[in-house]
């Protein structure tokens, strides 16, 4: 933005459903440009408007880096009623649309769902000038149309498919048509002044005539809330999916805050900018941040490092020495990659028979191994009468893939175990995540404590040239000790504050059996962009009343209505394989998707 101007150029739409974002916006402060949707969107790259209310699919036009004002947005949750496909003729009659090009998100939209639900991939299409699509649709020619045209529609045009109410109906989110974005350089005056403009004019919708009225209030949703961000992505993921949109991120301008106090503000700017926190920094999180503002600045964090708009999950479950040929068959058959292989407490095991189990799974079942964590290792060496170093080199030689977590404990007692074993782990090329168990009588200060330790021994690993810990993820004990801080809130505050903190592990698993797939999708917003093994035994979560399983199935849809792609890793994500989304019609619990 030119340093001498003295108002900020805003390119806005004059249609009905933008009255009222722009109608209160400041003169003094704001050059108002009126324009259609798509010359918005040419004005902020040409550089002729700083800000403007443009279609969400220019936001990945040409490598835009174009931010996204918080607050406001033009979007629907159900019929819209003014972006239509219409015809003469039903839909199945048509040998062709033809596309408007006043807003390319309607158009993207029109194709997607003519590609999915409408069921029609193979009809043709072409583009027309703006504005004339209603004109073109006739006979068996069909037409995406937009606006206050597609409220006034001639009679002839018989068909009409709201677009809104069709995207609802396929995925369950609202639809976001249209944002404010700017350059990022925006002044947060601008900012202000947009939101202040949409806190103004929406409550007038209520004076507007009959006909208006009910539009804006009952077709029009302006809420740029989690649900629209979530709807947004979605429609990101499927566009970039289909080679409808370009690459790139969504990206806000952060929100204004409101905190106790200006440290706390100067702490979570640092965290969400990617300074390295000290351990007084991570208190004070933990101890005072408001979990929204964590939560959103653990998110910033997650974006920067993994700016792609997908998830990972893993196919693999965990098994015993006693259940490996149930459960190693069980896992074959879900198309699992790897075992998880955990001595059980009441059975006997020896470091021979997890020699044993480790080339079975290797041999019979084609499953890589992991698990065998630090104690269990101490464990097996000395009932071997041997050393670790020994013990380690016997598994690895037996074709051991990964090393389980470590360590599940806080404490000065647990720290040289689980360093010492994992740095075996680390010399012998294995890696393993993080972990830990919330709810097991340790003190807050004392988990940010174990932060600390996992980043300075990952600092140690990484500079000798081992591969360190490949994630962190933390659990609630389930425990039901009086006054254990293990809730689900807990746990997402925690799991924000380790994104904040581990800055040199890469990834953060939301471990879902113990808190549920839905805690762990909001810890997607938190942080987090992995969900871990998805095929564990129930029994590993046994507690009174409670028992979390899922399959692929359900996993996928979770992502999917978050607004991720849904991608399969394998142990060290050195294999990613996206899972497109099912095609319509297909059975199952989650078809629609």
């Amino acid at each position: 933005m030119n340093p001498t101007q003295t108002r900020i150029r805003v390119a806005c739409v004059g249609y009905t459903n933008a009255w009222p974002l722009t109608r209160h916006l400041d003169p003094a402060l704001f050059d108002v440009r009126p324009c259609v949707p798509s010359a918005a969107a040419r004005m902020l790259n040409r550089g002729e408007a700083d800000v403007g209310l443009v279609p969400v699919a220019s936001l990945f036009d040409n490598g835009a880096k174009w931010r996204i004002v918080p607050g406001f947005c033009i979007g629907s949750d159900g019929d819209v009623d003014s972006v239509l496909l219409v015809g003469e003729r039903p839909l199945e009659e048509w040998d062709e649309v033809v596309l408007d090009g006043e807003s390319r998100t309607s158009v993207i939209l029109a194709q997607i769902l003519l590609r999915g639900p409408l069921n029609r991939a193979d009809l043709p299409v072409r583009a027309v000038d703006a504005g004339t699509g209603a004109f073109h649709a006739q006979g068996r020619t069909g037409a995406v149309v937009i606006g206050d045209a597609a409220r006034n529609l001639p009679d002839r045009l018989t068909t009409r498919i709201d677009l809104g109410r069709a995207w609802k109906d396929w995925t369950g989110l609202p639809f976001v048509f249209a944002v404010w974005a700017g350059r990022p350089d925006l002044p947060v005056a601008a900012i202000d002044g947009l939101r202040r403009a949409g806190a103004m004019g929406l409550p007038e919708r209520a004076s507007a005539p009959e006909a208006e009225r009910t539009y804006l209030t009952q077709h029009i949703r302006y809420d740029l809330d989690d649900r629209a961000l979530m709807g947004l992505r979605r429609f990101v993921a499927l566009g970039q999916a289909s080679g409808l949109l370009g690459p790139g991120e969504l990206s806000l301008y952060a929100p204004p805050r409101s905190l106790p106090r200006a440290s706390m503000d100067t702490v979570l700017s640092r965290a969400a900018a990617g300074d390295r926190l000290t351990r007084d920094d991570a208190h004070a999180l933990c101890q005072s941040a408001p979990t929204p503002e964590l939560c959103a600045a653990a998110d910033e964090r997650r974006r920067a490092r993994e700016p792609r708009s997908h998830v990972t999950y893993l196919m693999a479950g965990n098994l015993t020495l006693s259940n490996l040929d149930e459960r190693a068959s069980a896992l074959v058959a879900a198309k699992a990659v790897a075992a998880i292989l955990q001595p059980g407490v009441a059975e006997p095991h020896t470091l021979a028979s997890c020699e044993a189990a480790i080339q079975r799974l290797h041999a019979e079942y084609g499953l890589a191994v992991t698990g065998l964590g630090a104690d269990d290792l101490v464990g097996l060496a000395l009932a071997a009468n041997t050393t670790p170093e020994a013990a380690m080199a016997r598994l690895v030689a037996a074709g051991l893939d990964g090393f389980g977590g470590a360590p599940t404990r806080t404490g000065a007692a647990a720290r040289p175990v689980w360093q010492a074993m994992h740095r075996l782990a680390g010399a012998a090329g294995l890696r393993g995540p993080a972990t830990l168990t919330l709810g097991l009588g340790e003190r807050r200060d004392q988990r940010i404590d174990h932060l600390f330790d996992l980043r300075a021994f990952q600092d140690e690993e990484l500079a000798t040239g081992r591969p360190g810990f490949s994630a962190f993820s933390a659990w609630t004990s389930l425990s039901g000790t009086p006054g254990a801080d293990d809730s689900a809130q807990a746990w997402l505050r925690f799991i924000a504050v380790a994104r904040l903190v581990l800055d040199n592990v890469p990834h953060i698993t939301a471990w879902w059996p113990t808190v549920g797939l839905g805690a762990a999708q909001t810890a997607l917003f938190a942080g987090a962009d992995d969900l871990g093994p998805i095929l564990v035994d129930e029994h590993i979560v046994a507690a009174p009343g409670l028992s979390w399983t899922t399959d692929p199935e359900e996993v996928e849809h979770h992502l999917r209505v978050a607004g991720f792609a849904p991608m399969r890793r394998d142990l060290d994500w050195t294999t990613l394989t996206p899972i497109l989304d099912p095609a319509p019609g297909t059975a199952g619990r989650y078809a629609r998707f």
